[in-house]
């Protein structure tokens, strides 16, 4: 059983100035847009650079601080922080944040290795994998949130331990809006001192005076948000900017996500737009200016490969776009559209979640379908399937319309549960188990039993582990920067980590390897059982060997046994059956006792891979080593029976039961090319959804084009695939990823 919990890992930015000449580069006989201009500079970035200065100002505020409460010392160094970074605006900005790097020198590369202890100290860093509550953000500003800690604080008059702790929690909230609203008024006077510059400067020319206006024009927003309530749409986006670099880059972890953004921002951009303060281009350049510091924040590279330093290096952040509204109405709005635009830049982030079901408008699911066909970072989720299984798992109406997704895959409660734990358990690796472990079956239904056992065993082994970590009454106290923004942190003066949510610890259990294990179960039955071509101690011993001297067999089993992805319910009824017990019994360890929750999802992440070296040879077909099947989709080449077949395969799963994983569909650009090609694009996704499908993400590309991206990666430097949750640039992930992604089926008529 692999165990792997990710509450946080690495991060980027870049450290380049243009000058005026390279502000007018010019691009096939045009000039370059603004947009254009940071895009560039974006694919200029160096994976090499190392956010040094924390590192320097950590030291310092070990020695500081120390000895001091939890609450209190988190807040006294980000303040520390937020008072001395570098505070950099960059000639095209409009949005202002980022992070100073530099390339160290041998020096510097040698003192940073030498101080990882500081990097991320247990007093100082974020857990991330949430979606904090902008709505609350933008609602209240920081002012408003430090007066509801204080009012809050001022309620709490008792001494005790646990009341102290709590005086701590809101002090350390306090502590921490005042820093950030500190780094905001630094931004805003380097955009005065940038601006004043422009006013001294001889032989000032039209595009300086603009951009002498646009510093003006930063300055008073940054004056004001995120510190107040914002008023406007521009001040809206940077106000949730200031608190996201800071999560991400300063506090450093990765994995937070936009939540619905199309949502909580639309009311500014419809006030702007009815008072005339704004046009649709202007708002769309916003979006474009967000969406690039988004990816400022990662670096280029894949975070398998794990080439930057960094504490939220290639951080997933999703943006759900769609849906319903509480009460059940179509939630897609002019700013839903808006974010679709922007995501043709074909940026690796945000990844666009559109949120699909049967009233939504019509025009901008097109319009979404679209963009996936253009290659755009785009995911699709069904409320059909998702609202249901969250209103299984416990989630009440109204929060479970207004779901969320972060990475990787994984379903929340916007604003109202903590940091994303999962774990994975290979399934063809508890057949293995079951054939091998000395048994002899009469029956099929005898071998399916013990297979569940082992399933059921692993399980309650996993779980066993939280009987003690997880209670609510042995907590550790601690203090992290997302709990000054998650609903009812502030309200019980506790972080979320120790209850201070309503949903504290989520906990992702899934299930790897569906494909794989249904084929085996399927190809065991019918030769062993119905058949009787063999007897199972025959199958084990070829199973032992790897079909060595038995490759007729191999293929065989390959090419004549039935396999999931073809709409054959012979298997797809086993394929089913094992993720309802498995689902079933994942929710069983729900206790109401336990700070975590338990919920099950069908997926494998990049897993797939390493499970397979670590698995055996399996009755399918495959030998051992080879990978497992990949999330909720058939083994690789095991799906002949085209799209619709295998679409139909997948929707038999039981996703009212599990509400997380996804689905990568890789289709030939034949398939939906031309005029009527969005039109067949977007009838194949409703189709499937109709049927019950949960999840598809789908890459419109031809493996001739990928292999040729393997021989020349500098003729494809900005090619987008999706790899399981999230997407990444093509040419930067490592060998193995390239080639599990070639080898994923691609359907074409």
């Amino acid at each position: 059983m692999s165990i792997i919990f990710l509450p946080s890992v690495v991060f980027l930015c870049y450290n380049t100035k243009h000058s005026q000449s390279e502000r007018t580069v010019l691009r096939k006989g045009k000039k370059m847009n603004r947009i254009d201009r940071l895009k560039q500079k974006l694919f200029a970035m160096d994976d090499r650079t190392i956010f040094l200065e924390r590192l320097e100002i950590l030291k310092i505020s070990a020695q500081k601080y120390a000895g001091e409460t939890a609450g209190m010392c988190f807040g006294h160094t980000l303040n520390e922080l937020l008072s001395n970074i570098s505070v950099v605006i960059d000639p095209d900005d409009l949005i202002v944040g980022r992070i100073n790097e530099i390339i160290p020198t041998t020096d510097q590369e040698a003192d940073f290795y030498g101080s990882q202890h500081y990097w991320r100290p247990a007093w100082f860093c974020a857990t991330g994998g949430t979606t904090i509550s902008w709505e609350t953000l933008l609602k209240l500003g920081l002012n408003g949130i430090k007066k509801k800690a204080s009012n809050r604080l001022s309620q709490i008059t008792d001494n005790n331990p646990e009341s102290l702790i709590q005086k701590d929690f809101l002090t350390g909230v306090m502590l921490c809006c005042d820093a950030i609203i500190t780094l905001a008024n630094r931004y805003a006077q380097k955009a005065e001192d940038l601006a004043e510059e422009i006013c001294c400067s001889e032989g000032t020319d039209e595009h300086n005076r603009q951009r002498q206006a646009e510093l003006r024009g930063i300055a008073e927003v940054c004056r004001r948000v995120p510190v107040f309530p914002p008023n406007t749409f521009h001040e809206a986006i940077q106000a949730i900017w200031f608190v996201d670099i800071v999560l991400h880059a300063v506090a450093g972890a990765r994995d937070f996500a936009l939540g619905r953004l199309d949502q909580y921002l639309y009311p500014f951009y419809a006030d702007d737009f009815r008072k005339g303060r704004i046009t649709s281009e202007k708002a769309l350049e916003l979006l474009q200016c967000l969406f690039i510091k988004c990816n400022e924040l990662i670096g280029l590279a894949d975070y398998q490969d794990a080439k930057k330093r960094s504490l939220c290096y290639d951080s997933v952040q999703y943006l759900v776009l769609g849906g319903q509204t509480n009460d059940g109405r179509d939630a897609t709005n002019p700013l839903s559209f808006l974010c679709i635009e922007a995501g043709k830049m074909k940026l690796k982030q945000p990844m666009l979640v559109i949120r699909y079901f049967d009233d939504i408008d019509k025009n901008f699911f097109r319009q979404a379908c679209g963009l996936a066909r253009y290659g755009g970072s785009v995911s699709i989720y069904n409320d059909g399937t998702v609202i249901p299984a969250l209103l299984n798992l416990g989630v009440d109406m109204e929060e479970a319309r207004g779901y969320v997704y972060r990475g990787c895959c994984n379903p929340s409660i916007a604003g109202k549960d903590g940091s994303l734990m999962m774990s994975w358990h290979n399934l063809p690796k508890y057949l293995a188990l079951t054939l091998f472990d000395g048994s002899k079956f009469q029956s099929f239904a005898e071998l399916f039993e013990a297979f569940v056992k082992q399933m059921r065993y692993a399980l309650s082994s996993e779980f066993a582990r939280y009987k003690h970590s997880a209670s609510k009454d042995d907590q550790q106290y601690t203090f992290s920067l997302e709990s000054c923004f998650l609903e009812g942190c502030i309200e019980n003066a506790r972080d979320w980590q120790v209850g201070g949510t309503k949903y504290a610890h989520v906990m992702h259990v899934a299930c790897a390897g569906i494909a794989t294990v249904a084929d085996s179960l399927a190809a065991i039955k019918k030769i062993v059982f119905e058949d009787k071509e063999m007897s199972l101690s025959e199958l084990r011993e070829i199973l032992s060997s790897n079909f060595e001297g038995n490759e007729p067999l191999r293929q065989k089993l390959i090419n004549r046994y039935p396999k999931f992805g073809n709409d054959d319910d012979y298997v797809d009824s086993l394929a089913r059956e094992v993720c309802r017990i498995f689902c079933e019994e994942v929710v069983k360890y729900n206790n109401g006792n336990y700070l975590v929750r338990f919920w099950p999802k069908i997926y494998s992440h990049l897993f797939n891979r390493p499970m397979g070296k670590n698995t055996g040879a399996t009755p399918d077909g495959r030998m051992k080593g080879e990978p497992i099947s990949e999330n909720q989709s058939p083994a690789y080449g095991a799906d002949k029976s085209g799209v619709t077949a295998c679409l139909n395969s997948m929707s038999k799963l039981p996703f009212s039961l599990a509400p997380g994983g996804g689905t990568n569909l890789t289709i030939h650009p034949s398939m939906v090319a031309g005029e009527s090609g969005i039109d067949v694009l977007s009838h194949l996704v409703e189709g499937y959804f109709q049927r019950g499908g949960m999840h598809l993400h789908i890459n419109v590309i031809d493996k001739s084009t990928l292999e040729d991206a393997q021989r020349y990666p500098e003729k494809y430097s900005t090619l987008s695939v999706r790899v399981t949750g999230y997407s990444a640039y093509f040419v930067q992930l490592n060998k193995d990823i390239q080639v599990d992604i070639i080898a994923r089926t691609e359907h074409i008529y």
